[in-house]
């Protein structure tokens, strides 16, 4: 195979997906401990989001700042989840404000010396 990806055989081109990283930080209007409530209750959701190994939740009382980092398989998934009603239900809801997102790509050989659950059976 050539390092373009393409199969010099078949004359087909390979698409390697690699995995992304989603940030989202945002603050928030309400008590903090009604705040850690609501994500209890909504989490749940986010077990289910298709091509997300998971997503792990962030909280900094003092700042009244709240997020969360999500490991995707691929850019397509997170590009779905981008795109989604659950994803339009955080960008909507009026006690969050500032929200901020970020997407980095995966140094996977990096990643994985240092400990980092690249998937869901590293996890369990």
């Amino acid at each position: 195979m050539s390092p373009t990806g393409s199969n010099k055989y078949f004359n087909t081109k390979i698409i390697i997906m690699s995995k992304r990283v989603l940030t989202v930080k945002f603050n928030y209007s309400i008590p903090t401990e009604e705040l850690k409530t609501r994500m209890a209750a909504v989490a749940p959701k986010y077990s289910d989001i298709p091509g997300c190994h998971w997503k792990m939740w962030g909280i900094n009382e003092d700042r009244k700042e709240g997020g969360g980092v999500y490991l995707f398989e691929s850019a397509t998934n997170l590009e779905r989840y981008l795109n989604s009603n659950l994803f339009a239900a955080v960008l909507n809801n009026p006690v969050y404000s500032n929200l901020q997102t970020n997407t980095f790509g995966v140094l996977e050989d990096a990643s994985i010396i240092t400990g980092a659950p690249l998937t869901k059976m590293d996890v369990e």
